[in-house]
């Protein structure tokens, strides 16, 4: 087990390092492309490639478009709504995390690194009541505007709300990041038949975020029975 420290310590870590770039990929490394001020790409524009550890938009120029695992389809308000959002080999069972309760598990074929799924659906919900909640992600519009995702209500969420948090870097085989106004998740490695799904967030998108982000996920991760995550 890795010791806790602060989530403030861990974001002012170096960002060249390998680790550093699947907890958190810092868009400092982006490759510079000359843009017009009308045109130019925001940070929530890109995606970054596992493989060539930089960031792209649209495709990468070594390994092509981006994969994105789509959830199945089904209408928002039916019972059970975010199970059957389940995309084809994944499974919720019980966590392999003692105490988490459920989790998301691989029972089909291994998901490649660079895929990706989302983007992780709820309500929107004001600040008071999605920071007490274990299934709220917050998306970041302005510095002085955020946007409050929660996915407490089985019945107006997906499947992504039953993902564990990682409790250490050897575990996490998912990123979560702000894309385009949502939130996604990125394998980070080879997701094998009967592992569990984990994820840690991306820097930038704790820094945007700043305290906000520090309370929410310790909520995050204390309602999900994963509160010895490595913060």
């Amino acid at each position: 087990m890795i010791s806790k420290v602060s989530k403030r310590e861990w974001l002012k870590q170096q960002k060249g390092q390998l680790n550093s770039y699947k907890r958190g990929d810092s868009l400092r490394s982006r490759p510079k492309v000359s843009y017009t001020e009308e045109e130019e790409p925001k940070d929530e524009d890109y995606l970054y490639c596992d493989d060539c550890e930089s960031f792209y938009i649209d495709e990468c120029g070594v390994h092509g478009p981006p994969n994105f695992i789509p959830d199945t389809p089904a209408p928002v308000g039916v019972p059970d709504r975010a199970r059957l959002t389940l995309p084809p080999g994944l499974v919720v069972r019980k966590s392999n995390i003692p105490n988490a309760g459920l989790g998301v598990l691989n029972q089909g074929q291994t998901v490649p690194k660079r895929a990706h799924f989302g983007p992780y659906e709820g309500e929107v919900m004001d600040r008071d009541e999605a920071i007490e909640s274990g299934y709220s992600w917050v998306t970041y519009k302005s510095r002085h505007a955020d946007e409050y995702i929660d996915a407490k209500r089985e019945t107006h969420s997906n499947w992504m709300r039953y993902v564990n948090c990682a409790r250490d870097g050897e575990e996490q085989n998912l990123v979560a990041f702000q894309y385009r106004g949502g939130i996604v998740y990125r394998c980070c490695k080879p997701i094998d038949p009967g592992e569990e799904l984990l994820v840690w967030y991306g820097e930038d998108y704790a820094r945007n975020l700043g305290i906000t982000f520090d309370y929410l996920w310790d909520i995050k991760s204390s309602a999900k029975g994963t509160s010895q995550c490595y913060t």
